[in-house]
């Protein structure tokens, strides 16, 4: 659902609809910031128990009645799993962008806000907008964008912003590292071979679903200019 289909959405319905729609969205909307932050806290997680296991010495540990005889195990699965959390990531914060400028258009119109054009690009928040949307980091970071600042204050968020335009290639860093280390060590055996292979498959999807929703918003966007 593009822009100008919300806003038709709109005027075709009356506030009381339109309320009620936005009451749902904005639970959906606060679910999936905290979905979003549970699955980063668990890439974080298989992230760090990836390099304790690959460098650990212990050839075997028992958890409960499990004994695990061969720990390479987790070298060889952890990829698969930190793929799929990626691709999860992906998704639902594809999904959280569609559910955002919903409650973002609808939010304006209910509340008869006094808003400029750029306002409504997804990225720019006012500040009545962004107190009336749940809580993310995304959605308070946006004020930096918004808010006027001067030239010492640009320069200075564009050197603490370098790491986190970083964080967006450093997890296919970290799958680049582990498919390596199942290619180099473990490709001879049955689970290497399919843990390297699912994982690239994974990785493809991701990229696929990421450029193919990136390709349909700007086409949305040039459609609404014409």
């Amino acid at each position: 659902m593009n822009r100008q289909a919300i806003l038709r959405f709109i005027a075709e319905n009356n506030n009381e609809l339109l309320l009620n729609f936005y009451d749902k969205t904005y639970d959906k909307l606060t679910n999936l910031n905290k979905r979003i932050d549970k699955l980063t806290g668990q890439l974080i997680l298989v992230v760090f128990f990836y390099l304790i296991t690959s460098k650990t010495t212990i050839q075997s540990f028992q958890v409960g009645p499990i004994t695990i005889n061969d720990i390479s195990i987790f070298a060889k699965l952890l990829p698969i799993l930190f793929s799929y959390l990626l691709f999860d990531v992906v998704v639902t914060s594809g999904h959280k962008t569609e559910v955002l400028m919903i409650v973002k258009l609808i939010s304006l119109s209910l509340y008869k806000q006094n808003i400029n054009h750029k306002e409504l690009e997804l990225s720019r928040h006012g500040l009545f907008t962004r107190l009336l949307l749940p809580f993310s980091y995304s959605t308070e970071l946006s004020k930096l964008i918004t808010e006027k600042v001067n030239i010492i204050q640009a320069i200075f968020g564009f050197i603490i912003f370098l790491p986190v335009l970083s964080l967006i290639i450093l997890p296919f860093f970290l799958e680049y590292y582990m498919l390596k280390e199942i290619y180099q060590h473990y490709y001879s055996d049955t689970l290497g071979k399919i843990s390297f292979y699912l994982t690239i498959w994974i990785n493809l999807l991701t990229v696929y679903y990421f450029v193919n929703n990136a390709v349909t918003n700007f086409r949305d966007q040039s459609a609404e200019l014409l």
